[in-house]
């Protein structure tokens, strides 16, 4: 009996040793020089993770009150790790002064139609024109 008290205490110990001062907090490490970018569209945001030269180019953007361009991305399954709230994400993101229309649209339409359809119709880009860079986190 003692023996199991002694492991309950140990594993008491263990999880009040292994807690998290922040609970409730999330901290994404990002690669090296590489920043989350959001979006907004007409009715709703995106998030994007950017590395290299778009990286750079939302970075030196944002800093300046300007806009990079027209985000152009491939599109796929799943929120990526960064776009919560949607199913889908962008990868390979470069930054367009023109793109062609198929590819345009908002983040609630890809919502309401779902990655499928997207794809299906529109191709496996997302180039939506009226995207505006709100914010960075790096």
């Amino acid at each position: 009996m003692k023996r199991l008290i002694a492991l309950a205490a140990a594993a008491v110990l263990v999880l009040v040793a292994c807690g998290d001062d922040d609970a409730g907090t999330t901290t994404t490490t990002l690669p090296e020089g590489a920043l989350i970018a959001e979006f907004q569209t007409p009715d709703g945001n995106f998030k994007v993770l950017l590395t290299g030269a778009a990286a750079e180019q939302a970075r030196t953007a944002f800093a300046n009150g300007t806009q990079p361009g027209i985000p152009n991305g491939k599109i796929l399954r799943g929120d990526g790790g960064v776009n919560t709230g949607h199913d889908w994400h962008l990868e390979e993101v470069e930054f367009a002064d023109m793109t062609i229309e198929v590819c345009d649209g908002t983040a609630a339409y890809i919502d309401t139609v779902g990655y499928d359809e997207w794809v299906a119709n529109a191709g496996d880009r997302y180039c939506p024109w009226g995207a505006q860079l709100v914010g960075i986190e790096e």
